[in-house]
């Protein structure tokens, strides 16, 4: 998903993953990397090499026609998700408070 906002390199893309709290401690460099590459080699990102200005030269990604059919379809599988979760917590809060609390007294017994 950052990929489709646009090219990115690595340590960019782990700055915005932690931003999004995608994970409990900072993202894994290592670990991104070694998806990137997955990604590519499924076809699904492309990666030159880029020489700023100023400072060492990176590897920056970008989506391939792929990689975006590819986003449609988890975007489609989130929706889902999102549309089971959304029922699940219904469910929960149309239990009502009484059946709530007896449940966090029977925890407490």
């Amino acid at each position: 998903m950052l990929l489709a906002r646009g090219i990115g390199h690595g340590y960019a893309l782990v700055g915005r993953l932690n931003a999004l709290g995608a994970a409990a401690n900072d993202v894994d460099a290592g670990a991104l990397y070694r998806t990137l590459r997955d990604l590519e080699i499924a076809g699904l990102v492309q990666s030159h090499w880029t020489s700023p200005d100023s400072g060492a030269s990176r590897r920056e990604y970008i989506l391939t026609d792929a990689g975006w059919v590819s986003l449609a379809d988890w975007v489609a599988v989130m929706h889902e998700r999102a549309r089971l979760v959304g029922a699940f917590l219904a469910e929960y809060e149309a239990l009502g408070q009484e059946a709530l609390t007896r449940a966090r007294a029977d925890t407490e017994a």
